[in-house]
């Protein structure tokens, strides 16, 4: 099948609210191991995944078995807050009140700097199911 038809079988997700995002929780990818550096920050290392094409390749380039992320101070608090147990909604009055900004600066650099975390697979979002509605 061709490209523009694969798009038509796909199932598309929901789109999610402004308070289901705000609701929803970061939590870190416990694959990863995590140690101090200086200056406060924090060292993630990441396994690499070991997939048919992967190892196919290693025979030929030397592939490192895991790489490594440095996050700043600032990556690192927000790394800290990404336990689950912080809504993004309270981690943006926390990064809001401790870097003294207003509450759309803190809230786009928070989503800017979440999602790409998430697109590096370092956290996950978990978000909520909406209540059902009883009849």
């Amino acid at each position: 099948m061709n490209r523009l038809g694969s798009g038509l079988l796909r199932r598309r997700q929901p789109r999610l609210t402004t308070e289901q995002v705000l609701q929803s929780r970061p939590l870190r990818n416990q694959a990863l191991k995590t140690e101090e550096i200086d200056g406060g920050g924090l060292r993630l290392t990441i396994p690499r995944r070991r997939e048919w094409w992967a190892k196919i390749l290693a025979v030929v380039f030397p592939i490192p078995k895991e790489r490594r992320l440095e996050l700043d101070e600032a990556g690192r608090e927000v790394w800290d807050l990404c336990d689950g147990e912080h809504t993004l909604r309270e981690m943006i009055k926390v990064f809001q009140d401790r870097h003294k900004l207003t509450r759309a600066e803190a809230e786009w650099s928070l989503r800017t700097y979440l999602r790409d975390l998430g697109k590096r697979n370092l956290i996950f979002i978990a978000i909520e199911k909406p209540a059902q509605k009883k009849q």
